[in-house]
């Protein structure tokens, strides 16, 4: 999970850079918004829970995780272009914004739950996981 959250906050991150260096070039900061929320809710978010997943396996093993990383990766492009399309005057985006930042505040609200649930929890392996270990550390 953790390599997952990693490479995903590394794409969020190319693209946020790329957009503020398009916005530098052509002084033109419509897309501030879109380049903010990018970079810290992709990014700098990513890649700090890829950090925590790293550092305790118990939280990238649950279902939380799961839940968190396809809620985040949903919710955070929806809300780009929802935020896109309200700076551009489309009409009904605001609803798009709406629902993709729902969608990644229950993502925030599943690593939360994974914090308080898993962080600091020893993983639980199977008999059979502990045997399987056991034969390939002999060979």
């Amino acid at each position: 999970m953790a390599k997952s959250l990693l490479r995903c906050a590394v794409l969020y991150a190319l693209f946020g850079i790329s957009l503020g260096v398009v916005m530098a070039a052509s002084h033109d900061f419509a897309n501030k918004g879109v380049h903010v929320h990018v970079n810290l809710v992709g990014w700098v978010s990513m890649a700090v829970m890829a950090m925590a997943y790293h550092a305790f396996p118990a939280m990238a093993e649950s279902m939380l995780a799961k839940v968190q990383f396809w809620l985040h990766n949903l919710g955070l492009p929806l809300m780009a272009y929802g935020i896109y399309a309200i700076m551009h005057g489309l009409p009904m985006a605001e609803p798009i914004v709406g629902s993709g930042s729902l969608i990644v505040a229950l993502a925030f609200v599943a690593f939360a739950a994974n914090v308080w649930l898993n962080a600091g929890r020893e993983v639980e392996r199977s008999s059979f996981g502990a045997r399987r270990e056991a034969v390939v550390q002999a060979a």
